[in-house]
């Protein structure tokens, strides 16, 4: 059953629920207050009557009494006095023909009863005759207006709340189809979107805010998946082409020594190539499995003091550093934060030899720490040319090499989406800032401080 269909039964089935129910409490008071007003009238008669004597002797002397005919309220009533045995001693005229047998009549003195006789339901009640022959006076009256009446109310509310339930059904029916006509709208671009249209959107223009809403958000959601399917084709692609390269020269360089014999330097020379190029291979597998692995790996926090964390990262660019002529510093006082030492590193390294790639002969690359009002921010500045400001966004994305590192094959761009991947998994961020109207480029991390007492690793092993 659809979802229009369930909204129309679960709103008919409550509102039959509820109908019914009222107006059977309804139904219910209405004949007890009846009944109540029939039993308070005949009491009151039976009370009269037997105090009164309301029988006479028939013939004259004969001392077998003859009831007088009565009425109830201009209705029939049945009067019969029975004596300590049950035997009908008088009766009402109308009651001639035949009397209730005394088995079926006997109940409690001033509690009114039903019962058949002579296919006629009737409301009675049996209340004692003064004088020692504890006589008993029985007094019925038909319920014939009362039945006529419960029933005649009965049909009606059951008409009413047929009638009730209908309307009910056809406006929730009709409510239930405005209301998931943006439902079904939604159901659609999920399945377009499932069947891989990116571009499909809802777009709901709907007078209820929570559903516009909802739009909005299903909207902004498929735009964000689909920036990132395209960024992760793009990502797969460049992948692929950047293994292919080392392989390919490998290939290459093994099949041109194995085309024909060789002097030994030649083999040398094809093997030393190909050895490159399997390092390559390496290290570019080695930054994917650390980019797979930072984007999804939990890790404990433990204090990191970033002096440490720097000399590490110095030692490791060290050998780079000195080809170019470029002089390596840090200010990094006692400054700790909390974090994963070796990811750490890895961040600081990777900020150093991109620094050293991008300075000039002789230049200095500088990594400091500052306080700042959320923690510390690490800045790693360089002499070289600096950062374009369309491009400082983008040169963190994977395999993304600016014009002037293209020419620099010993990259394959992955450094900086790395370190990126790093910041932001120990809760900070990286990004290039201006140098402060110096030569330059400037990236500024943002950490999480340590306040608690900390000895160094330094300091743990001298120990």
């Amino acid at each position: 059953m659809s979802l229009r269909g369930r909204f129309a039964a679960v709103s008919s089935g409550i509102a039959f629920a509820t109908l019914t129910g009222s107006s059977s409490a309804v139904w219910l008071s209405y004949t007890a207050g009846q009944q109540r007003h029939l039993d308070t009238a005949l009491l009151r008669q039976a009370e009269e009557d037997a105090l009164r004597g309301a029988y006479v002797d028939d013939p004259p002397g004969s001392g077998r009494p003859s009831l007088r005919h009565a009425e109830l309220d201009s209705a029939t009533t049945y009067a019969v006095v029975y004596d300590k045995n049950g035997q009908a001693l008088g009766w009402t005229p109308n009651l001639h023909a035949a009397q209730p047998r005394w088995d079926l009549i006997r109940h409690g003195a001033a509690l009114p009863f039903d019962l058949w006789w002579n296919n006629e339901h009737l409301r009675a009640v049996v209340a004692p005759l003064p004088g020692e022959r504890r006589q008993l006076l029985w007094l019925a009256t038909p319920r014939t207006d009362l039945d006529g009446d419960a029933r005649d109310l009965a049909r009606r509310m059951a008409l009413a709340v047929l009638a009730a339930v209908a309307v009910t059904a056809a406006a929730a029916w009709r409510l239930a189809g405005a209301l998931t006509r943006n439902h079904d709208r939604i159901a659609a671009v999920a399945r377009a979107v499932a069947a891989g249209d990116l571009t499909a959107r809802i777009r709901i223009i709907s007078g209820d805010p929570e559903m516009a809403r909802l739009g909005r958000d299903i909207d902004e959601m498929i735009s964000r998946l689909a920036v990132l399917v395209e960024t992760q084709q793009r990502f797969i692609a460049n992948a692929s082409h950047e293994l292919r390269s080392p392989v390919t020269t490998m290939l290459g360089e093994l099949s041109f020594a194995l085309r024909r014999e060789r002097e030994a330097t030649a083999y040398r020379e094809s093997i030393t190539e190909a050895l490159a190029s399997a390092r390559r291979l390496r290290s570019l597998i080695e930054d994917l499995l650390a980019l797979a692995r930072i984007g999804s790996a939990d890790f404990e926090s433990e204090p990191v003091l970033l002096s440490e964390v720097a000399q590490g990262a110095f030692e490791s660019s060290q050998t780079a550093a000195e080809a170019t002529g470029v002089a390596l510093q840090a200010a990094c006082d006692d400054a700790i934060v909390e974090g994963h030492p070796g990811d750490l590193q890895r961040l600081v390294r990777n900020l150093v030899e991109n620094a050293i790639r991008h300075s000039p002969r002789g230049g200095v690359v500088r990594v400091e720490a500052q306080p700042s009002t959320d923690g510390i921010r690490l800045l790693v500045s360089d002499e070289g040319p600096g950062v374009a400001p369309e491009v400082r966004e983008r040169i963190f994305e994977p395999f993304f090499r600016s014009p002037s590192a293209r020419a620099d094959a010993s990259g394959a761009g992955l450094g900086l989406a790395i370190a990126r991947s790093i910041a932001r998994a120990h809760g900070g961020d990286l990004w290039v800032d201006d140098a402060g109207g110096a030569r330059g480029a400037r990236f500024v991390v943002s950490l999480r401080s340590y306040s608690q007492p900390f000895e160094s690793a330094a300091a743990r092993s001298d120990a």
